[in-house]
């Protein structure tokens, strides 16, 4: 049997196939975007508290000895 590739491309089971892997693929990569980014803003306040915090303050400081 010979499927041309006009065929395939009419084939609506094909079509919603692709239609929805391409939705899928863009629901992903926005959500992968959002996680990075929330990520990054996650850092940047970590980093941002670390700087603030005095450096000889009680909580910073390790106990010497044994």
């Amino acid at each position: 049997m010979c499927t041309s590739i006009s065929s395939v491309q009419q084939d609506p089971l094909i079509s919603y196939s692709k239609t929805l892997h391409d939705y899928t693929l863009e629901l992903w990569t926005e959500s992968r975007r959002v996680a990075e980014e929330k990520a990054r803003r996650k850092l940047a306040r970590t980093e941002e508290e670390a700087r603030k915090q005095p450096r000889n303050s009680p909580t910073t400081q390790r106990p010497y000895g044994p």
